[in-house]
């Protein structure tokens, strides 16, 4: 697939809705629109706020939006048709590294009895929470509830991954549930689940709020991990060439412009979601709260919007997200990863237009 520049004279269409859900990392998009960068490369486009993965997936699919904000796992199951129909799809661009986190009740955070827990190592928490799910079990308690935000998400995969490093089954030892970002505060305040790990900025919302303490956040588990992915179908992304170029290009544009204005950046967010403005600066700012009352404590690259170094859809992580799958027997033990890798994710190719783009302005 050929990435050329192009004029917005070339574009095969230029009326485009993209589909996205109300987290941090949608801040791209919302920067692109707000900022003009989607006008000047010629595309009028629409943002359309969804209320589920899902839906985002199943619009796409059937083509009710052009391209969309989208879990990168979930990009990859949809073209291998596990748990939707099955549609080739192609992701040019990743849209953000970091940004989520495991927090958990109140409850829960005393059950632990960890104290310093923004300096204790991943796998010393891992083994206190065994201690608990085990007394529980001797006590013939309820089994741990954590909600991750899509089956197919790296959420999931990195808890499943971290808590199997503890001899932790997350499929015997707790349970899992799905349930959207948006609704995870509402439903830690209800105590209907003790802990969920999803994106920004829900985590800092539950805390400023006094339901829930952060207990992990998920650069501790996998730096500059990716989650998100623009998604657009294979067949739409061979018929746009040169339209899929001018929109990731603005993209990536929306994502510097968030680098280099965090603050600008948090007031368009807090806007859109109607959260106060301290609830989205930690994780762009990188000061971030691990319970209410606690001072802030930095990490390093809590978000990262920063186009050289978030937007490359990388073969390496496709990959993961694919043998995780077969470790926990979610994709035929035949599937070929390394050209599934290939056939979804772009690799460099559209970081390099962009980069190339940006010295010959």
């Amino acid at each position: 697939m050929n990435t050329p520049q192009t004029s917005a004279s070339a574009l095969e269409k230029s009326n485009l809705t993209l589909g996205y859900m109300p987290l941090t990392d949608a801040l791209p998009l919302l920067a692109a629109q707000h900022q003009g960068c989607f006008q000047q490369a010629g595309l009028n486009v629409t943002l359309q706020q969804e209320v589920s993965w899902a839906n985002i997936r199943d619009k796409l699919i059937v083509g009710h939006v052009d391209a969309a904000q989208m879990l990168a796992p979930m990009l990859l199951t949809t073209h291998l048709g596990i748990g939707s129909l099955k549609k080739p799809m192609y992701a040019p661009i990743a849209l953000a590294r970091n940004g989520n986190a495991l927090t958990i009740s109140n409850a829960l955070a005393e059950e632990l009895q960890l104290t310093d827990i923004a300096s204790r190592d991943a796998s010393q928490i891992a083994r206190q929470l065994l201690t608990v799910i085990q007394q529980r079990r001797r006590q013939q308690n309820a089994r741990l509830v954590f909600a991750v935000v899509f089956p197919f998400s790296v959420h999931n995969l990195l808890l499943r991954d971290w808590l199997a490093g503890a001899d932790i089954h997350p499929d015997n030892d707790i349970e899992l549930v799905v349930l959207p970002p948006s609704q995870m505060v509402d439903h830690l305040r209800l105590q209907h689940i003790d802990g969920f790990f999803a994106g920004a900025p829900w985590n800092s919302v539950a805390i400023q709020q006094g339901v829930g303490q952060c207990l992990l956040p998920a650069t501790r588990l996998w730096d500059k991990a990716p989650d998100k992915v623009l998604g657009v179908r294979r067949d739409w992304a061979n018929t746009h060439p040169n339209t899929l170029t001018a929109l990731t290009r603005a993209i990536q544009q929306g994502g510097r412009w968030c680098h280099e204005h965090p603050q600008q950046a948090a007031s368009l967010l807090a806007e859109v979601l109607e959260q106060p403005l301290q609830a989205i600066l930690p994780a762009l700012s990188g000061e971030f709260i691990y319970k209410q009352g606690d001072a802030a404590v930095a990490i390093k690259d809590m978000l990262v919007l920063q186009p050289e170094v978030a937007a490359a859809a990388e073969h390496a992580h496709a990959e993961w997200f694919l043998n995780q799958m077969l470790r926990w027997g979610w994709i035929d033990p035949d599937t070929n990863i390394p050209a599934v890798a290939r056939e979804c994710f772009a690799g460099d190719r559209f970081r390099d237009t962009y980069n190339t783009h940006q010295s010959g302005s």
